[in-house]
């Protein structure tokens, strides 16, 4: 499927018609772009986004954006409950784990994950580094970083900041609190 929809496909896919997709646009609740003959275009990604944030359903002719999520952790029990919440079809997560620094560092660059949760007590390669070599490598340096550490230790906190942390949680994490912390750090709506 092509990615720049036209208005007409865009309002067939909200089971909406032209002008309410038009006044949408106009009133910046879906974003769109000009075709050189002044024609709105919309990214796929957009109308995605759009229609999460309505609760518009979406039809699989659309495709699906799944934001990937990269669970490191050596503990196994958090490894599952992790991967059994967000792999809920519900939240639109393509998700996979890591058991170690080592590891995650070698998913972080085949799987390409928008978001790495990671536990700073690894063996091998520990939650710090990784962080630390995600945020200097241009590749991927954008990867959001939210840490869960069993420690609420001011100086860890602040470590894994100084590395690169976009945001610290600490376990046990209420899945509530965490899905809202990614979702903010994505910036998806449900």
């Amino acid at each position: 499927m092509k990615n720049a929809l036209t208005t007409f496909e865009a309002a067939k896919y909200c089971n909406t018609n032209m002008i309410s997709i038009s006044r949408w646009i106009r009133d910046g609740e879906l974003k769109s772009y000009k075709t050189p003959g002044g024609h709105n275009r919309i990214m796929k990604e957009d109308l995605f986004r759009f229609m999460e944030k309505f609760n518009i359903p979406i039809p699989e002719k659309l495709g699906s954006i799944r934001k990937k999520v990269l669970i490191a952790s050596d503990d196994v029990e958090v490894q599952e409950q992790l991967f059994s919440f967000l792999s809920d079809s519900h939240y639109n997560f393509d998700v996979t784990v890591a058991g170690d620094g080592y590891e995650a560092g070698i998913k972080v660059v085949r799987f390409k994950p928008d978001i790495l949760i990671l536990d700073l007590m690894m063996p091998y390669i520990d939650g710090f580094d990784v962080c630390e070599e995600i945020k200097i490598d241009p590749v991927t340096q954008n990867i959001k970083i939210l840490i869960l550490s069993v420690s609420d230790n001011p100086a860890a906190v602040k470590k894994a900041y100084e590395k690169g942390a976009d945001k610290v949680l600490f376990k046990p994490a209420v899945a509530n609190e965490l899905l809202k912390e990614i979702n903010v750090l994505l910036r998806k709506n449900y």
